[in-house]
């Protein structure tokens, strides 16, 4: 159960990152 919440909070993470990104190409 645990694993599961960790696993949802890194995707979330990784979610943000990649929207992050997309809308500000100019910074990478």
């Amino acid at each position: 159960m645990r694993f599961m919440i960790l696993l949802g909070v890194i995707v979330l993470l990784l979610g943000g990152y990649l929207v992050y990104a997309l809308a500000h190409p100019d910074r990478f």
